[in-house]
């Protein structure tokens, strides 16, 4: 259920979001609601930071390492008895601290994670397809 609520920004705020909107076409309650559940994200999840993607998507990122998804990417290409936190920071060279942060954050938005984990794996097996069509042509 959506809950109304009546916000009252300072100027400069409301001419930023303003301007926000008119560049980005998305309306402003979209924007508000994306600003403040990523911040709420944040507070549960401290070393977790939010970027944009070529695509416009929103993307979980450890505020000091790589996209979340690919420490999760990291972990389930190990066999479940040699998951632990140590093996994946040897895997991608990433402090404990680290990854423990990205799996604290995964274990929270699992589905979020995961999606974008089958997302890439999609454009990855395209990507070979294409490659594969085009070295086909050699021998046509």
């Amino acid at each position: 259920m959506v809950a109304p609520t009546n916000v009252r920004f300072a100027e400069p705020t409301q001419e930023s979001l303003t301007q926000y909107v008119h560049r980005t076409g998305q309306t402003k309650s979209s924007v508000i609601n994306t600003a403040v559940d990523e911040w709420l994200r944040m507070q549960a999840h401290p070393r977790i930071g939010f970027v944009s993607i070529a695509t416009g998507e929103r993307r979980a990122v450890l505020t000091d390492g790589p996209q979340v998804w690919t420490i999760a990417e990291a972990w389930l290409a190990h066999a479940a008895n040699e998951r632990d936190s140590h093996t994946v920071s040897d895997a991608v060279g990433v402090p404990v601290p680290q990854v423990e942060a990205a799996l604290a954050y995964w274990a929270d938005h699992r589905a979020e994670i995961e999606d974008v984990i089958r997302r890439h794996h999609a454009a990855q097996d395209e990507a070979l397809a294409a490659w594969e069509r085009r070295l086909a042509l050699k021998s046509a």
